[in-house]
């Protein structure tokens, strides 16, 4: 009843012009499935590299003013004293929380990274000589020292009122004032990789990254009580860096999203079905049997739930072919596909030189 009801209701509507057509037939003949898909590091490193040691030379030496000026900075600043030092900490736990999940190294941290003392600020000092990496590493050839030398974050705090639409007692919309509290965290680090077996820097990267933390309220009080405290803010912003650098020398497993067309024919809402119960096999037979189809929206409709379906096998030469076929019958989205197959086979290529030396 409720059925038979509603569309004549909501076809006489549409036609008088009362509600758009997208809200009769809404946008839904697209489905969403996310593929988890291995991604090159920026720079690939040597072959004979096969596991990191992490080590933290933030600490400022004693006796030549640097952790008086530190403690001046965490003063001045409000950031707190030693905040910087152990938001360090953080940033390399970070990268090593990173580099766990890459199937190219292993990671451990330095035993003896006490005994290594920069300048506690911005300033890097010259690099370590090779003998202090090699008795960090073991002598261990087959080992790269990832060391962050230099760590620094500043703390912004600011807020802002806007106004908000809300239903009033009497059901009608009124404006309230929203304050909102924020806070951006921006980390300013140094990384350098050592490679023993070459006594080459193999990577030095400065970087730059900030995080921002909001919360909301009623009043500016409860919209600061929603942030996090400030060295909470600093030490996951630190994280989030140590994370970044990870990012950048090993190849890392991330989750992408595609699309994939739902409907165009009864066989087509069955292999939908299949997909959300992951049975990919199935629905490529039904989609590669659509492809030759009489019917030229099912045929470049199936074409490009193909080159998903190819993708997800990770056979991305044969996905760029179903695609590419997709756009010779005229489907406004293959374009637009074929760029990204193309970018992961740029990327694939990549990979596979960087995976070369894993044993």
């Amino acid at each position: 009843m409720k059925n038979s009801t509603f569309r004549p209701l909501a076809l006489v509507l549409l036609l008088a012009g009362f509600i758009p057509a997208m809200m009769i037939i809404p946008a839904c003949k697209m489905g969403h499935v996310s593929l988890q898909v291995l991604e090159p590091a920026d720079v690939t490193l040597p072959a004979h590299i096969q596991k990191f040691i992490l080590a933290d030379r933030t600490r400022p030496e004693k006796g030549n003013g640097q952790q008086a000026l530190n403690i001046l900075e965490g003063i001045l600043t409000g950031e707190g004293i030693f905040q910087d030092k152990w938001a360090s900490e953080d940033c390399v736990e970070g990268l090593r929380q990173k580099l766990t999940m890459t199937p190219r190294f292993s990671v451990t941290v330095a035993a003896l990274d006490t005994a290594l003392k920069g300048t506690g600020r911005r300033q890097v000092k010259p690099p370590l000589d090779w003998n202090t990496v090699a008795r960090l590493l073991g002598n261990d050839t087959s080992a790269a020292l990832v060391v962050l030398e230099a760590f620094d974050s500043n703390t912004n705090l600011f807020n802002e009122v806007v106004q908000t639409t809300q239903k009033g007692p009497d059901g009608t919309n009124i404006q309230v004032p929203e304050y909102r509290a924020h806070g951006k965290i921006q980390v300013y680090t140094v990384w350098r990789t050592y490679d023993l077996k070459t006594r080459t820097i193999a990577d030095q990267f400065t970087q730059e990254s900030q995080q921002q933390f909001d919360g909301a309220g009623k009043t500016l009080a409860e919209a600061e009580s929603r942030l996090p405290s400030r060295s909470d803010m600093v030490t996951r912003a630190g994280v989030h860096a140590g994370k970044e650098y990870g990012h950048r020398i090993s190849p890392q497993w991330v989750w992408v999203s595609r699309e994939y067309y739902r409907k165009g024919s009864p066989e087509m809402k069955q292999a939908a079905r299949l997909v959300k119960y992951s049975n990919w096999k199935a629905a490529a037979d039904k989609w590669n049997k659509l492809a030759t189809s009489s019917d030229p929206k099912v045929a470049r409709r199936a074409s490009m739930n193909m080159a998903l379906a190819a993708e997800q096998t990770g056979d991305i030469d044969l996905a760029l072919q179903w695609a590419e076929r997709a756009v010779e019958l005229g489907d406004r989205r293959a374009p637009r596909y074929v760029q990204i197959l193309q970018q992961r086979k740029w990327q694939n290529d990549k990979l596979k030189e960087q995976m070369k030396g894993k044993q």
